[in-house]
């Protein structure tokens, strides 16, 4: 049975946790102590070994304290999520991301919000579990495999060009051991790149009338030419609201047991259904573009991921249109984002024409320049050797193209 550790004075607010956790699968505790001398190191210490998933803080408590057992609990116990219970404030929040708080909540909100809170802290608590007994157990098999996925904070930044071609390219050396899934629920366009028509998405896996295991769930993938299989995103916004973040959890699991490289596409920005695939994922892609703006929001997007302790993952830095001439050259995103560049993307029409016709530039346009700066990429997950890098930790890569 899993428990949620209420600690604050304020016995008013147990009413409430009662009312949302009803006669469930869940239990309440509460912590029993003087909270004038509480010390956070003493509670998590007390959690060891039981079944503790989510410690709801205050209210009741001063600010400090509140953040001191939220950092206590990220330092020892980062598979616990900790909700902070106060009134949300631009001070807190900062505080709550450096201490690795899960989510802040007015101790006023209503029953509803506060059980859809909990649900949500519930199941990242027992996705970060299992991803740490996965980590510590080097004997299971499915360890070598990767979940790649691809992040940026602003839309337009070619991130599917990126996924896609990344997918075909390892397909190419992998056949049938390579999916993609597209977890821009709303507005993906996975299938529309890769030239798919599905007849299953990723809504119709959470509807499955039986429990999911990886048999059923190849049924609902669409294979490509190059022997990728994709899942694709629902054809209309609306049928992503019903997929939850347990659902994603349990797809990603699944295929990461059957599958070489899962390569998750996502949305713009940083949204709930992003940290469930960062959470398991073995490698991260950032991608950004040679702009100010683009590079201020990767830099926030890293930060919330330190913020959030989010720091296991292998993570690579694609300059998408680098040669653009704006007055910003890969040293200055480098210095700006605290990291290097693995892979620059140069401009090219090839791009656009490819998306148009639904077939990636590793296959309509092979040696272009633009598809051997993606081979790059494609070498960085595979044994195969990529060509010396210039002096500057980049490849050069000239403007002419081939047709």
């Amino acid at each position: 049975m899993s428990i949620v550790l209420y600690i604050s004075p304020d016995p008013r607010f147990e009413a409430r946790l009662d009312a949302v956790l009803g006669r469930g699968s869940s239990s309440r505790q509460r912590w029993h102590d003087d909270f004038g001398r509480i010390n956070p190191n003493r509670i998590v210490e007390a959690c060891g070994g039981s079944d503790v998933e989510v410690v709801c803080v205050g209210p009741g408590l001063p600010p400090a304290m509140v953040l001191g057992i939220a950092s206590a609990f990220d330092r020892e116990r980062p598979d616990v999520c900790v909700l902070l219970l106060a009134e949300p404030t631009a001070e807190l929040w900062a505080g709550a991301l450096r201490t690795g708080a899960r989510d802040v909540i007015a101790p006023g909100t209503d029953v509803a919000t506060l059980t859809g809170a909990l649900r949500r802290a519930m199941e990242v608590a027992r996705r970060r579990r299992s991803t740490l007994e996965r980590a510590a157990n080097r004997d299971e098999p499915t360890t070598a495999n990767k979940v790649i996925t691809v992040l940026s904070p602003k839309g337009g930044s070619g991130k599917t060009t990126i996924a896609t071609n990344l997918a075909v390219g390892l397909g190419r050396l992998h056949p049938g051991e390579v999916v993609l899934v597209d977890l821009d629920l709303q507005f993906g366009d996975v299938a529309a790149s890769l030239g798919l028509t599905p007849t299953q998405s990723m809504a119709d896996v959470t509807q499955a009338p039986t429990n999911l295991d990886a048999t059923m769930l190849k049924v609902f993938l669409t294979k490509h030419g190059s022997g990728v299989y994709a899942l694709c995103a629902p054809e209309t916004p609306n049928e992503a609201d019903a997929i939850s973040t347990s659902d994603i959890g349990t797809v990603i699991d699944l295929l990461r047991a059957e599958f070489r490289y899962v390569i998750i596409d996502t949305g713009a920005g940083l949204n709930e259904l992003d940290l469930i695939a960062v959470e398991v994922s073995t490698d991260l892609l950032f991608v950004g573009s040679m702009d100010v703006a683009s590079a201020r929001s990767l830099r926030k997007e890293l930060d919330i991921l330190d913020r959030l302790g989010l720091l296991s993952s292998a993570r690579h830095l694609i300059l998408n249109r680098s040669d653009a001439k704006v007055g910003m050259d890969a040293k200055d995103i480098e210095a700006l984002l605290g990291m290097p560049v693995a892979v620059s993307v140069p401009s090219s029409r090839l791009i656009p024409i490819s998306c148009n016709e639904g077939q990636p530039v590793l296959e309509s346009a092979a040696r272009s320049p633009v598809a051997r700066a993606l081979e790059q990429l494609v070498d960085r997950f595979t044994r195969r050797k990529s060509p010396e890098p210039s002096p500057s930790g980049l490849r050069r890569i000239g403007r002419k193209e081939s047709p």
